[in-house]
């Protein structure tokens, strides 16, 4: 029995829930005929609610409707709080955790998820704290919170909290398994307490309006569900009556403004830390061998030998089968190219000799260019822009939102550029919607207040107009002059534009690339421009003369391959966006065929909580059709059109009233794909999804999502589609979460990227040899031409005695089985190699001898390379050594030279020259 009274403050709507003090109970943010369960921020949230409940704790603040769900009565909610400490017997946890409702997956990142790696348990619960549990036995040993980044442990805990991580619990263990997605909104079906039995005080702000919305929006579900569900079936979506509840409530005025600003509370509930890209190979893949050419990986293959147990990948080229030793991953990337028209290999014919050779003279050519204009601008003396501190303090302020740790890296990366004397040239990459235009726009404030003009360049008249409205509005209150170029200015407008350009009275000229042409700047310090790769060859040449003489700053949403960012580091200056924004919550997706049905509940429902609605469909031709459609199915909303067609005005005046919050819809071709960024929009609905890319709907689906809401994306079909587009369809709901434009990048978008520093598209030679390879070819050629060494360990070891492999009793997922192996074959120290020991044993205990033994020949090689080593083969007693030339080290005091084989066969154990060299060559 709860002693303690709670108290939860009823509103009409989300949009009122943002008080200080109160704790947000958050509605279900799926519809009850979606098969989604609600996002785990909804449930997090809605557990902790009952947790501080049955503590007496609660303050919390709700909309009507998020009340009416069934939960656990107290009684039992209280039976799944566990306190876990050391020395506690925690017996069955596989069984246990299921119950709660925990997801089993191999690295815990999500909440409600869970892991179990031999005697180590990791879990994230509705209280946000990454839990590693160690047993022993049956006993907990130690607890720890860990990084969900790197899944390193960190500080020691003297307890932690489980909590259920649904609002019921199915104690049958097998009917656990059978729950579908929706049954996580079906509460009713397996408790019937509500938040009634939590003795709870109930207060109501704006009665009648509560029950209007309630009203409105509970009649068009029912309405949009009546032949899907029956009556008695819907009630078991937990809606209670609501009339219980209005009865107990007191009503009140709020003492207290509504706050529109974000809390930094939201922050905990997503992690920001990018989610680590999948891309290690699987069964099936086209793969590059980095001295054979293109294969087909079709098995590892675990091989007993005389003196162990080997793996082996095995790769089939054209003519030929390649059996090439797991420890040696390092010489294998997967292919990242045009998969489809890619021919095979041949190991006898020498094809990729030729192909390799082609490649490397395109990035001469390439690395020729940048060194030159590198070269250039670092003996160039440009303008230092110093800023105004106390101007750029008070402006950062108007900032509506927390700035992520990159932003304010990048922030000042390009600070610190601006004012260094040299023409600055910064790509700014980032995921859309992560915030990179916030780093121009103070770039472009300092710029101006050091009393320079700016200008800012954008690939479609669309993104112009929005970054005018967002900047124009910002740089009012310190009387900074902005201006528009586009196609919707007039004759007139545009001359008087060029003229107070001229004249030194406009400080920011934003615009398509027409900028570039007989505009006469006064004093031009900054440009920044704005996804680079969608410009053309001829305004690129003209970028390419401005980086001499101005400042500039690209962005791109395009993600930038590590390997590029690392090869290109010397050479240009990059700042990455990994983070998502505080408060960032991931984009819903619904698949399948059209339903007018849930159009209208879906835009219903994001206007009912004072949202707008994308609506893309990509055909001229019929655009008109849709809309007269639409507006049979919703008279009451208000709907525009924007296409590529239309004529200046009616474009320019659709895009203004739903910008400014005055049309609900804004029914659109892909015109939105880059560029529309209205944070109030938090629902995307496209009619003819099967007509994309994955990198298109991926683009599309990164239109909404961009506020602190849960924001939902519906990509329809027609009935009838072959299994090859809802394979593609179906893989866009596999890439959430923040850094997952990473993954997207991996099929397409990084081939672009290259674009964005280049200037120019490289797709042949990328497609001839893979996207991988060709990035490590470019780091190698740029380290050439600077006189650095290449710090890859190229040197080969034969006959390794014993086991050499990693269990999958050890590391049963095979993704990061792969990833280990190819950790320490590319290790290239052997404190490196000393860390991943130190991660294995923290992430999956007590190290089996065959993993010793593969990291202590990873150790050996990596030794022998320092050494000049290009050969080793293991003996009894024995290393027979060959030499790079130039290269000689006496591994041992005690050898004979073979004059013949050009070989050294020193005497000694590998363990005395790990002893003995390991120190030395420790970095």
């Amino acid at each position: 029995m709860i002693l303690l009274s709670n108290e939860i403050l009823i509103v009409p709507s989300e949009k009122e829930t943002n008080i200080e003090g109160y704790y947000y109970i958050p509605d279900y943010d799926v519809l009850p005929y979606e098969n989604l369960r609600p996002s785990w921020y909804v449930r997090s949230r809605r557990i902790y609610a009952l947790y501080l409940a049955v503590q007496g704790k609660l303050k919390g603040i709700a909309t009507l409707r998020s009340l009416l769900h069934y939960v656990m009565k107290p009684s039992e909610f209280k039976k799944y709080v566990y306190h876990l400490k050391p020395g506690d017997e925690l017996s069955s946890p596989e069984e246990l955790f299921a119950k709660l409702g925990y997801e089993r997956v191999f690295n815990v990142r999500e909440g409600g998820t869970f892991s179990i790696r031999g005697e180590i348990i990791d879990y994230l619960g509705p209280d946000n704290m990454p839990v590693r549990i160690e047993l022993y036995g049956n006993l907990i040993e130690e607890i720890k919170r860990f990084d969900l980044k790197t899944q390193r442990s960190q500080e020691k805990l003297e307890s932690a909290l489980l909590l259920p991580a649904r609002e019921f619990v199915v104690e049958e263990f097998k009917k656990i398994e059978k729950l579908e997605p929706i049954d996580e909104q079906l509460t009713g079906k397996y408790c019937d307490g509500t938040f009634l039995d939590y003795n709870v005080n109930f207060y109501i702000y704006n009665k009648k309006s509560v029950i209007e919305h309630f009203s409105s929006f509970e009649r068009e579900l029912r309405n949009s569900i009546q032949d899907i569900y029956q009556k008695d079936e819907y009630k078991k979506f937990g809606i209670v009556s609501y009339e219980d509840i209005l009865l107990k409530a007191q009503e009140i005025e709020l003492k207290q403004p509504i706050t529109q600003e974000k809390l930094l509370i939201e922050e905990e509930y997503i992690p920001s830390a990018p989610v680590l890209s999948e891309d290690e190979l699987q069964v099936g893949d086209l793969v590059v061998h980095k001295r054979y050419g293109i294969a087909r990986f079709t098995e590892i293959k675990k091989v007993e030998t005389i003196s162990g147990a080997k793996e082996f990948l095995v790769l089939n080229f054209a003519d030929s089968t390649l059996y090439v030793p797991i420890e040696r991953i390092d010489l294998i990337d997967k292919y990242i190219g045009d998969d489809v028209n890619v021919k095979l290999d041949s190991l006898k014919k020498g094809t990729w000799s030729k192909k390799v050779s082609k490649a490397k003279r395109n990035i001469e050519t390439i690395v020729r260019d940048m060194l030159l204009i590198h070269y250039i601008r670092n003996n160039t003396t440009g303008v230092a822009l110093p800023g105004d501190s106390e101007l750029e303090s008070e402006f950062a302020k108007t900032f509506p939102y927390i700035e992520t740790e990159d932003q304010l890296k990048a922030i000042q990366d390009v600070f610190e550029d601006l004012v260094s004397g040299k023409p600055m040239d910064r790509l700014l990459v980032g995921d859309a919607g992560y915030g990179k235009t916030e780093v121009a726009i103070r770039a472009i404030f300092r710029a101006i207040v050091s009393g320079k003009q700016a200008a800012l360049l954008a690939p479609t008249t669309v993104l112009a107009r929005q970054h005018y409205e967002n900047i124009a509005e910002r740089f009012k209150p310190f009387g900074i002059k902005v201006a528009l170029l586009d196609r919707f200015v007039t004759k007139k407008e545009r001359e008087e534009i060029l003229r107070d350009v001229k004249n030194g009275k406009i400080d920011l000229l934003i615009g398509t690339h027409s900028i570039l042409n007989n505009v006469v700047f006064a004093d031009l310090g900054l440009v920044v421009i704005d996804e680079e790769q969608k410009f053309g060859v001829e305004q690129k040449e003209k970028f390419k003369k401005l980086r001499v003489n101005v400042h500039v700053l690209s962005m791109s949403a395009t993600p930038i391959p590590r390997t590029l960012h690392m090869a290109l580091s010397e050479l240009k200056e990059f700042s990455e966006i990994k983070t998502p924004p505080f408060g960032r919550k991931e984009v819903q997706v619904h698949i399948g065929p059209f339903d007018d049905r849930i159009v209208r509940i879906a835009i219903l429902r994001e206007i009912n909580r004072g949202g707008q609605v994308i609506y893309v469909h990509n055909r001229v031709n019929t655009i008109y059709d849709v809309y007269e459609r639409l507006k049979e199915l919703l008279p009451e909303v208000s709907i525009v059109i924007g296409h590529g067609q239309q004529s200046k005005s009616e474009l320019k005046r659709a895009i203004d009233m739903f910008f400014h919050g005055k049309a609900d819809v804004l029914l659109c071709t892909t015109i939105v794909e880059n560029g529309v960024d209205v944070p109030n929009a938090n629902t995307l609905i496209v009619d003819d999804a099967h007509r994309y890319g994955l990198a298109q709907l991926y683009q599309l689906r990164g239109r909404v999502g961009r506020s602190d809401k849960i924001s939902f994306a519906y990509f329809f079909h027609p009935k009838h589609v072959n299994d090859k587009v809802l394979e593609r369809l179906y893989a866009i709901k596999s890439y959430v979460g923040p850094g997952s434009g990473l993954k997207i990048a991996m099929r397409d978008m990084e081939i672009r990227g290259i674009g964005a520093v280049f200037g120019l598209e490289q797709h042949g030679y990328i497609n001839d040899i893979g996207l991988n390879y060709y990035l490590e070819l470019l780091d190698e050629t740029i380290k050439e031409s600077k006189g650095e060494l290449i710090s890859k360990v190229d040197t080969e070891l034969e006959g390794i005695p014993g086991s050499i492999i990693i269990p999958e009793a050890y590391i049963y997922d095979p993704f990061e089985r792969m990833r280990f192996y190819r950790r320490i074959a590319s290790a290239t120290s052997i404190d490196e190699l000393m860390d991943i020991k130190l991660e294995l044993e923290d992430r999956f205990g007590k190290i089996p001898n065959s993993v010793e033994n593969l990291l202590k020949y990873g150790m050996l090689r990596v030794l022998l390379w320092k050494m000049g080593v290009k050969k080793a083969t293991i003996g009894d007693s024995t290393i027979v050594v060959e030499f790079k030339n130039g290269f000689f080290e006496k591994i041992s005091e005690r050898y004979i030279y073979n004059e013949k084989e050009d070989s050294y066969i020193f005497f000694c154990e590998v363990e005395e020259v790990l002893e003995k060299f390991s120190t030395v060559y420790a970095k």
